[in-house]
């Protein structure tokens, strides 16, 4: 058998921090099956709402659906997105020009790098943050420049950029992953008077849109940049309606912008299947109180495990949105090592925050995906792990 080497673009691609500690966590769950607890992921729990599954059952049964869709995406489903963009942020986008359909964010990512970036141009990436979008200016040979966001509250440093003249791409996320921390106003303003003086599009990764706790509302950047001048925001139906195995996206904003993204999902991803667009015109349509109910209740997990990590003396806030809880761990501790040694001690799976970049170090990421009973059950093992080291 021919041994190929890989591309030097494929080379330079960073290792998958998640790699081998997923196939640890795989381990020992064959090991010692239900007693091991997994927050390291943000794979939600919660079912998808009913009459989204059954707007699905309905589609799978009609023969059109069972044909090649368009690239374009359904116009159902676009208008959906931009009826959406109306009720929730009073926002006006053409659902024809201004919206693409991707399965998934991910692809959405991908698509606006490769559609914008050239190779050693500038992808700006916010730090700590999700680690595709270093990726995706790999995959095109662009230089990844790195955007601090700054303690407390995890807002964006752009005095740290001011070197920088020109740039292709400006990514944020918020609610942000991993952090928690909602967006604020002045984080868009300035984001905004960073694209227009470098001439970069500003990405925004709106993924966590609807996961605002004690009744805050996370801010869309369409909202501040009201004439779409150089911004497009990136959704996904994977948390709002706890739809992560369905792979349904969109992005929404300028209308070149978009127009490039739709031209590179044609040659580098293929359609959606049309059956799965019906039943996300049907979430994005239909009744929206499934959504407030995931939203309470990922905030009493919140809070049960907010409270369990103070009683253990550790210096952790409520994170504002999301479905993680970001800690930093006492003395200073490496959060590597610190991982290791307890899903070998207590069986219990955390992320590393050394996997979101530079600034994660010291850190710890916990996923509010598990019901109350285990999450009361991990912070057992924690205090009895705390107790022990």
């Amino acid at each position: 058998m021919v041994t190929f080497d890989v591309s030097a673009r494929v080379r330079e691609l960073p290792a998958n921090f998640w790699g081998a500690m997923d196939l640890q966590i795989a381990a020992l769950a064959q090991a010692h099956g239900p007693g091991v607890i997994d927050v390291s992921k943000g794979n939600p729990d919660l079912p998808t709402p009913e009459h989204i599954v059954a707007a699905m059952q309905r589609a799978v049964a009609e023969p059109l659906n069972h044909r090649y869709p368009s690239y374009a995406g359904r116009k159902r489903l676009r208008d959906a997105v931009a009826f959406r963009y109306r009720e929730d942020h009073g926002v006006a986008v053409d659902p024809d020009t201004e919206v693409a359909i991707f399965h998934g964010a991910h692809e959405a990512i991908i698509a606006a790098v490769g559609s914008l970036a050239d190779p050693h141009s500038a992808v700006v990436v916010p730090d700590p943050g999700y680690p595709i979008y270093r990726s995706a200016a790999t995959l095109v040979n662009a230089d990844a420049v790195t955007l601090p966001l700054r303690e407390p509250h995890f807002q964006p440093d752009f005095d740290s950029l001011s070197a920088i003249d020109a740039a292709r791409v400006l990514f944020l996320n918020y609610p942000n992953n991993p952090t928690g921390a909602l967006a604020s106003r002045a984080a868009f303003d300035d984001a905004l008077a960073f694209s227009r003086r470098t001439g970069a599009a500003f990405v925004h990764d709106f993924a966590y849109s609807s996961l605002g706790f004690d009744g805050r509302t996370p801010l869309s950047a369409l909202t501040v940049d009201t004439e779409l001048d150089v911004t497009v925001e990136l959704q996904t139906l994977s948390k709002t309606y706890s739809m992560a195995g369905w792979r349904v996206g969109f992005a929404a904003g300028n209308a070149s912008i978009i127009s490039a993204m739709k031209r590179y999902q044609a040659h580098a991803f293929s359609t959606m299947f049309g059956a799965t667009q019906d039943a996300a015109a049907a979430a994005l349509e239909g009744d929206q109180s499934g959504v407030a109910h995931l939203v309470s209740v990922y905030e009493r997990r919140r809070d049960l495990v907010i409270a369990g990590l103070q009683r253990l003396g550790w210096d952790v806030a409520a994170p504002a949105g999301t479905f993680f809880v970001w800690v930093r761990l006492p003395g200073a501790q490496d959060a590597v090592q610190f991982a290791q040694r307890l899903r070998d001690e207590q069986r219990v799976a955390v992320a590393p925050g050394d996997g979101f970049g530079a600034s994660g170090r010291g850190y710890i990421r916990i996923g509010l995906v598990d019901d109350e009973a285990t999450l009361t059950e991990l912070i057992e093992r924690l205090a009895a792990f705390t107790r022990r080291n």
